[in-house]
């Protein structure tokens, strides 16, 4: 006859693995494409476009005599005002992409939940909560640039990477503050921490395998400068193209894992 403890311990729901996983937000994504891809297409659309914009109005006027870089304006390295163009265009890109993130990990958990959420319900919890996807993307940066410093700090960052992965969802789906969202995360990533990482690192090596694909910007003798920005132009739609599938399915796989070890952990 069985105990109760073992008919209990027989209920709880399997650890998920890693190709579960994956498989899991592909089969999502496969069958759900505008409530896991939407999000992100509505705020990195505008984006590219937008920095496509930019980049030929301002080499055709404000820095008409300037060399125009490899990749436009997001590739300057040179220059006051190219420099200063550069740093707002990347500022405007990390709030557009925490809104995209924040949006997607919102859509892909209603959906897993059964309830789908339109893309303004998404979009929603990403623009009232963005102070603390913020505030989480400052911490993350600042440790993991002053860890990248030295040997050591290199080799504590997976650690802190698997401990601290499911930070964004925590904060977005239960409604916590930042500090607690990383609290929260460091207790749940208790046992679970190797298969989250292994998630990571093929999400990883997929995203650099496939991004191997996208050709390079042409280099400033290759031919005029019209035509560079035409090709650069292409090649930002096409990296984007390929970066918003990428980026919902790596959301999608942390967010259906978060969502299993919700049930293990309630």
């Amino acid at each position: 006859m069985t105990s109760g403890s073992e008919q209990q311990l027989s209920q709880q729901p399997d650890k998920p693995g890693v190709g579960e996983t994956l498989s899991a937000a592909a089969a999502l994504m496969r069958d759900h494409p505008r409530e896991t891809m939407l999000p992100l297409l509505a705020v990195q659309g505008p984006l590219v476009i937008g920095t496509i914009v930019l980049t030929i109005v301002l080499y055709n006027s404000v820095f008409l005599d300037e060399v125009y870089p490899r990749g436009g304006i997001t590739g300057a390295s040179e220059g006051g005002a190219q420099v200063f163009a550069l740093v707002v265009v990347v500022a405007i890109a990390v709030v557009l992409g925490l809104i995209g993130q924040g949006a997607t990990i919102v859509s892909v958990a209603a959906v897993a939940l059964g309830r789908p959420f339109s893309l303004t319900e998404a979009l929603d919890p990403a623009f009232t909560r963005l102070g603390g996807l913020i505030a989480l993307t400052v911490i993350f940066a600042v440790v993991g640039g002053l860890l990248a410093l030295t040997i050591v700090g290199l080799a504590v960052i997976p650690f802190l990477v698997a401990r601290f992965g499911i930070a964004y969802q925590v904060y977005l789906l239960e409604e916590t503050g930042p500090v607690e969202a990383l609290t929260r995360s460091w207790r749940t990533m208790h046992g679970n921490m190797l298969r989250l990482l292994g998630i990571v690192v093929i999400g990883f090596v997929l995203v650099v395998l496939i991004g191997l694909l996208v050709p390079v910007s042409p280099g400033p003798e290759s031919m005029s400068r019209g035509g560079r920005m035409a090709i650069d132009a292409l090649i930002q739609i096409l990296q984007g193209g390929v970066a918003i599938p990428l980026t919902a399915f790596a959301h999608a796989a942390v967010t259906l894992y978060y969502l299993r070890i919700r049930e293990e952990n309630p």
